[in-house]
């Protein structure tokens, strides 16, 4: 069986429902089109790719250095003092050690990213509920939310995932500042801010000695075209919570392939300036076509991608996924697994590039033909 027929036979219709409705991840099989991972398609550089693959023979062979050195490279590329910075693999990586070692009581916006809602221990989970049609966060209401709960830590995702949504920056101010009165921590997720208006000016890296209570949870992957690589990290002031996160991270949790992209990073700072411009020209562009299907409803976007709700005479979105991938090889994600009502009638987009884009916008409204 020759390659395209291996790919065409692993596009089975059990295959399909499987891509179409499971934790994302290992697309790199198939010969598809993908607009569900959040990734920025303008970066790495060639350049890089190419001294990583001259690299490779002796990176596959070699232990990474240990955490404690891997930090100053982390540091040196995301100019945040080394002493607030734990490093990790991915997101993913910090999320079981805070909700689940630590055992966090937790409140979190939903709809979020899963993995803040199912790595929450039993009882230890408050729900805040955004409002449809808009999702946007009432900090006020959510801090005293947080304070009727007795959590430990409130949680926001700015831009948030799915929706796409920042919290304005004096917003996440006043909540930082009301959560530190009550003697709770804010985790802020800000693995998307970089392709904001406001990038990372408005990041909370720039506060942390202020507000010792605010954690910076950040993925590397997502700004820098770089999901594989699995890098992420935590930033915070607050002594206590980071050495207890030290404690629970392995010496070697980033391998040298992480090792070897963070050494490059700070030559590479106005490449991923420029990269992150062009995801914002595309993703806006994305965003205008998409509102010009009739009855679809947009979410004007803040990260890389685009949160819709389909026209009310629509199948449900599990279904159009089906479809595209069934007939066009492009895959999308419904919003089906998430805490949101009716969460089938919405669609998360990934920006890719203009025309990657274009050929979705099209294989679209060929649906609503």
């Amino acid at each position: 069986m020759n390659s395209s027929a291996q790919i065409d036979a692993a596009l089975g219709h059990d295959n399909i429902s499987d891509l179409v409705n499971r934790f994302p991840g290992g697309y790199w099989k198939y010969d598809i089109t993908d607009f569900v991972l959040l990734v920025n398609p303008y970066f790495p550089p060639q350049a890089f790719l190419d001294e990583l693959k001259e690299a490779l023979p002796r990176l596959i062979t070699c232990y990474p250095s240990p955490n404690a050195q891997m930090v100053q490279l982390l540091a040196d590329a995301v100019k945040t003092p080394a002493n607030n910075l734990v490093i990790c693999n991915g997101v993913a990586e910090l999320i079981p050690i805070l909700l689940g070692r630590l055992g966090m009581r937790i409140a979190v916006p939903v709809p979020t990213f899963n993995p803040y809602e199912t790595t929450a221990l039993p009882g230890r989970l408050s729900r805040f509920f955004l409002s449809s049609p808009d999702f946007e966060l009432d900090v006020h209401a959510y801090a005293a939310f947080a304070r009727a709960n007795g959590v430990d830590a409130a949680i926001v995702i700015s831009p948030n995932n799915p929706t796409s949504r920042m919290v304005p920056y004096p917003d996440l101010l006043y909540l930082a500042s009301a959560l530190r009165a009550q003697r709770q921590l804010l985790l802020i997720d800000e693995s998307f801010i970089e392709f904001s208006e406001l990038g990372r000016s408005a990041s909370f890296e720039n506060h942390l000695l202020e507000f010792p209570n605010v954690i910076v949870l950040k993925s590397l992957g997502k700004i820098y075209g770089a999901c594989g690589l699995r890098i992420g990290y935590a930033a915070s002031a607050n002594e206590q919570i980071m050495t207890e996160i030290r404690a629970a991270i392995p010496t070697w949790n980033v391998n040298t392939f992480g090792e070897f992209f963070l050494s490059k990073l700070p030559h590479l700072a106005d490449a991923a300036q420029q990269s992150w411009t062009r995801v914002r020209i595309d993703r806006d562009k994305l965003y205008a076509d998409l509102r010009s299907i009739d009855g679809m409803r947009v979410l004007k976007p803040d990260a890389n991608f685009v949160f819709c709700e389909l026209p009310p005479h629509w199948s449900d979105g599990d279904v159009i996924a089906s479809t595209l991938l069934n007939d066009r090889r492009i895959l999308i994600r419904h919003n089906g697994g998430k805490t949101l009502r009716n969460g089938k009638r919405f669609l998360r987009i990934a920006c890719r590039t203009e025309a990657d884009n274009k050929l979705l916008v099209e294989a679209l409204k060929g649906i609503a033909d």
